[in-house]
């Protein structure tokens, strides 16, 4: 189970979604936004997830509660596997983690935003439920909007 990180985890945070958004650069032909931010920034802001060990993470999700001003989306910023742990579950474990954390903060939805290019993990998402919910066109990359029904919401 996740554990609420903190700015001790910083290093070990830009380390890790370094290594693990690295291979989307080719895919997408452009930076990764994950790679474009400070984090010392993210943690003013949004919460930080870790699985496993604090110092060398198997996951990190990274949740914005304030993104969607009316309450009832949770955003999922960031979700991501160190690339060992690929294929391995810990992908479906962490996004199940997010669902409850949206529950617990009485959030019926989850959204999330991810590049058009990444076909795969767009597929992955649609297996868990999201539906694509919106296209928003950037200066360097289209972006695919997604969204969940947690619990027995209905889309809206």
């Amino acid at each position: 189970m996740p554990v609420l990180a903190n700015l001790d985890d910083l290093a070990a945070i830009v380390a890790f979604q370094e290594q693990a958004y690295a291979g989307n650069r080719a895919i997408k032909g452009v930076e990764p936004l994950p790679l474009q931010v400070d984090y010392r920034e993210i943690f003013g802001r949004m919460e930080l997830w870790i699985e496993g060990p604090r110092s060398d993470p198997n996951g990190v999700i990274v949740l914005d509660l304030m993104h969607d001003p009316s309450g009832k989306e949770l955003f999922l910023w960031s979700i991501a596997t160190a690339p060992a742990a690929r294929g391995s579950g810990l992908g479906n474990a962490l996004l199940a983690f997010v669902e409850s954390r949206a529950q617990a903060l009485g959030r019926p939805f989850v959204s999330l935003a991810t590049n058009s290019r990444l076909k795969e993990r767009i597929a992955w998402y649609q297996r868990h439920g999201f539906a694509i919910s919106h296209y928003e066109e950037l200066a360097d990359r289209t972006l695919v909007g997604m969204k969940k029904a947690i619990g027995a919401q209905p889309m809206a």
